[in-house]
């Protein structure tokens, strides 16, 4: 049984990351996390890559913080509580973690769209050479809550994955996941499951 010893998550159904981080052994490319806040997801995925001894992985976490204001509904934008203070508090807690673990992460502080203008050709990820990863091995959407942006993340994703790559969904209540689910069919993704709360949803490339 896998026992949750949590970074702060402000979530449910953390096992579908643990879940699919742990099925991604073999399959092309950097894991990518949209929406870091606490570290709580990061710590899930990073176990089940461990787990099955899939060493050495990279992975990019995208989270500007600084209060911006954010599309945390459909068709709603407020502010969270995600400030530079929780910046400053959550990456040493997370590299504390990391310490002496197989796992490459680096941080974007950065939106999401940024991130997609600027990283286009791959990420850039040191380990004794320079490896540049164009392919998402697993993709977690936990930035903006809106169809817009969804549609605009995967847009980004859809032709940097292979066979075997996972789709997780967070809050997917806040916003019309059917029509995200009907854009994930239509290009060759299946349902893995839901989560047993109803705040998470987990697809695979076929």
């Amino acid at each position: 049984m896998y026992k949750f010893i949590d970074l702060p998550g402000d979530s449910l159904d953390y096992d579908l990351l643990f879940e699919a981080a742990s099925s991604v052994v073999g399959v092309p490319g950097a894991i990518c996390e949209i929406g870091t806040r606490r570290g709580g997801s990061l710590k899930h995925i990073v176990d089940g890559l461990l787990k099955v001894g899939d060493n050495n992985r990279n992975v990019v976490c995208i989270d500007p913080y600084g209060n911006i204001d954010y599309a945390g509904y459909e068709n709603l934008t407020i502010k969270c509580d995600y400030t530079n203070k929780m910046r400053d508090e959550t990456l040493p807690n997370i590299y504390n973690y990391l310490q002496g673990k197989p796992i490459n992460v680096v941080f974007m502080c950065m939106e999401d769209t940024e991130f997609f203008d600027r990283f286009s050709d791959g990420v850039p990820f040191y380990q004794e050479h320079k490896i540049m990863e164009s392919k998402y091995a697993l993709v977690f959407f936990d930035g903006p809550h809106d169809t817009p942006s969804l549609y605009k993340e995967l847009d980004f994703f859809y032709p940097r994955v292979e066979k075997g790559a996972y789709f997780i969904f967070d809050d997917i209540a806040l916003y019309p996941h059917d029509k995200i689910e009907e854009s994930l069919f239509a290009n060759g993704f299946e349902l893995v499951r839901y989560g047993a709360r109803g705040r998470k949803a987990t697809y695979i490339k076929k």
